[in-house]
């Protein structure tokens, strides 16, 4: 009986042997038959696809004939929309030309008749500047512009930038100068409202929002009121924009500088002859005349 247990045991080991020898010989048949054949699978892909490709071609070029059409129609229609909106707004535009030229007419007459020079005051030649920040200057709030006495640069004059107002010279070198930020604290610039042409006193807080001081009480500030300099300090010129007016939470009117909302790089200098005073004339001294008793 041991003898035959003994048997039945090396048969059962022969036999696991055997199946694991043919399960792997059968993975290995299978992994070189999914190579062959996921090679033909593709192969037979590309020559379905080579053949099929011309004939898709022309079954889709009434598709896409169709689709161009219909995008066409699309911007013409656009075009046509456009082209209605711009004749719309030049004809807008030639009327709009034809008042100003009127009213240039009238003024001219006026000028004419009273002798007297309306025009806005800003200088049309202008000096091109690179300005860059100043951190350890005199002023919380400056900037240095790359020309000076060279370029007969003087004190006073105005500097614009691209938005607005900036500032004004303060102090000038040979090949430099100093400009005070409308925000610095020391910055007093009169102004005015464009719409309503109430007069202030811009005051710089060394804040993006300088404040408005001297506001007479039946003067009209609104929000969202354009802020232009007056020119009634006689230094700076009439109109330039400066920002618009906001409230604060106190119900104050503050300045919102278009200049704060960009970096500031290239600057203008707009060279504007301030009004100056009079001269005295010298009261001539005349010795009294003295009778003569001898």
């Amino acid at each position: 009986m041991a003898g035959t247990g003994g048997n039945k045991r090396i048969r059962n080991r022969r036999t696991a042997r055997i199946v694991i020898i043919v399960t792997c010989l059968f993975t290995i048949l299978l992994f070189f038959f999914g190579q062959g054949r996921q090679g033909f699978m593709n192969n037979a892909r590309s020559n379905t696809e080579s053949s099929v490709s011309p004939f898709l071609t022309v079954v889709t070029m009434p598709i896409r004939g169709f689709e161009n059409m219909v995008e066409s129609i699309r911007d013409r229609t656009r075009a046509h929309r456009e082209n209605a909106r711009l004749k719309q707004e030049l004809t807008q535009m030639k009327d709009l030309e034809a008042r100003a030229n009127a009213m240039a007419i009238k003024l001219s007459r006026f000028e004419t008749i009273l002798s007297v020079d309306a025009t806005s005051g800003i200088p049309e030649t202008k000096i091109a500047a690179r300005a860059v920040s100043e951190k350890n200057g005199p002023f919380v709030r400056s900037v240095l512009i790359n020309v000076g006495q060279a370029k007969n640069i003087k004190p006073g004059y105005a500097v614009m930038t691209p938005d607005g107002f900036l500032g004004h010279v303060n102090r000038v070198g040979k090949r430099s100068a100093r400009v005070l930020h409308a925000q610095d604290l020391n910055s007093r610039i009169a102004v005015m409202s464009e719409r309503s042409q109430a007069r202030a006193i811009m005051t710089g807080q060394n804040t993006a929002y300088p404040t408005l001081s001297f506001i007479r009480e039946e003067e009209d500030w609104r929000e969202g009121d354009q802020v232009i300099t007056s020119g009634d300090e006689g230094i700076l010129p009439f109109g330039l924009p400066v920002g618009e007016i906001r409230f604060n939470k106190s119900g104050d009117p503050i300045v919102d500088l278009y200049v704060a909302r960009n970096n500031i790089d290239w600057v203008w200098v707009y060279p504007f002859e301030a009004i100056s005073a009079p001269e005295v004339e010298p009261v001539s001294t005349l010795e009294p005349l003295t009778d003569n008793p001898g």
